[in-house]
């Protein structure tokens, strides 16, 4: 009898032991599937970040062309073309007379930096001997 009670706590043993392979294999299958789902959310966060910034950039590129195709609209207009002709050119319509006003020149008024007075043995004591 006592042979037998010992094959049967052996094979109990061995049981345990298989139970515990599985639930290794099955908490390893689940950690790796727990991390292929992580990366694919953290890679999908990614992709929607990226696409609102490209959407961002749509936006600010369709203002751009906007103000742009305006700019191109009125510089083929013939009153831009008037203004730029009358203020580069010189140009007047017949019967006008062109007035040009010069701003009065100013005085400079020139400010002596007091290190120039200093003599230039003294400058180079200074540059190696003071800090």
């Amino acid at each position: 009898m006592l042979i037998v009670n010992v094959k049967i706590a052996c094979y109990n043993i061995q049981v345990n032991t298989e139970k515990t392979w599985i639930r290794i294999v099955i908490l390893l299958v689940i950690a790796y599937l727990l991390f292929v789902v992580g990366k694919t959310l953290y890679q999908s966060y990614q992709v929607r970040k990226e696409i609102t910034s490209l959407e961002n950039d749509i936006v600010e590129m369709r203002a751009n062309n906007k103000d742009l195709s305006e700019k191109i609209l009125y510089y083929q207009s013939p009153s831009y073309q008037e203004r730029i002709a009358r203020e580069r050119l010189g140009l007047q319509k017949p019967g006008e007379s062109v007035i040009v006003i010069l701003p009065e020149p100013k005085a400079k008024v020139v400010e002596k930096d007091p290190y120039d007075a200093i003599p230039n043995y003294q400058k180079w004591w200074n540059f190696f001997f003071k800090v």
